[in-house]
């Protein structure tokens, strides 16, 4: 798995570099950002469902994911999500609560095109409650928690790439590595997890008296 996260980010950083690659002497120079469609005031949303899998206890784990990302100026986004749980399947349902706030920010690698690879960092908090029925607790002789819920702080990096397919949708895929523990009154437990998601999104411009679906002095749309 952790091959197959920086396989990932190798790609995402490539797919970068090779955007912002000059052209060669055979076409025409253009501008490095002259048909880039990111640019700041764009803000892309998202709900679909995610997939995660524990790292500690294998298995996977499902959420329904919202995402919001708010491009500023010098290929920065402000980058926050929240993950709902709804379940785990062929794993030890060690958690019975396990939701999730993410805050943070990306940098965009620089296009030519409709493509917007970008890296990111973001810390998190869990809200997150043990399962008592959980196998993982069956043992006569381990504790289980009295706590109801807690709140636990998370570290997360993210990788993905965004296609800006017209005016109101694109499609993504991104890749989340989160690290961290669940503290409670019995040892702490690893909630280090990869998440995935992908799907549909959609986007609204918002700069200074302009807030529409078209992109300001984009005549194309």
């Amino acid at each position: 798995m952790k091959k197959t996260i920086v396989l990932f980010i190798g790609l995402v950083v490539s797919i970068g570099i090779y955007a912002q690659t000059p052209n060669t002497p055979l076409t025409p120079p253009t501008p490095s950002t002259s048909n880039r469609y990111v640019d700041y005031g764009l803000i892309r949303v998202q709900g679909n469902i995610a997939l995660g899998k524990p790292l500690a206890t294998g298995g996977t784990n499902m959420y329904w994911v919202g995402d919001l990302d708010c491009h500023l100026r010098d290929n920065i986004s402000i980058s926050s999500g929240f993950y709902y749980f709804l379940g785990s399947y062929n794993n030890d349902k060690i958690f019975k609560e396990n939701h999730m706030v993410f805050f943070g920010a990306s940098y965009h690698f620089k296009t030519n095109n409709h493509f917007d690879p970008y890296f990111g960092i973001l810390p998190a908090i869990a809200v997150s409650q043990l399962n008592s029925n959980s196998v993982a607790f069956s043992d006569s002789t381990k504790p289980v928690s009295t706590y109801p819920w807690t709140a636990n702080p998370l570290f997360a990096v993210q990788a993905g790439v965004v296609y800006y397919a017209n005016r109101f949708f694109n499609v993504f895929v991104n890749v989340k590595y989160q690290t961290g523990k669940h503290y409670s009154d019995i040892a702490p437990v690893s909630m280090d997890e990869v998440k995935i998601s992908f799907g549909l999104g959609y986007m609204i411009w918002a700069r200074k008296h302009w807030v529409r679906f078209r992109k300001p002095n984009d005549t194309s749309q």
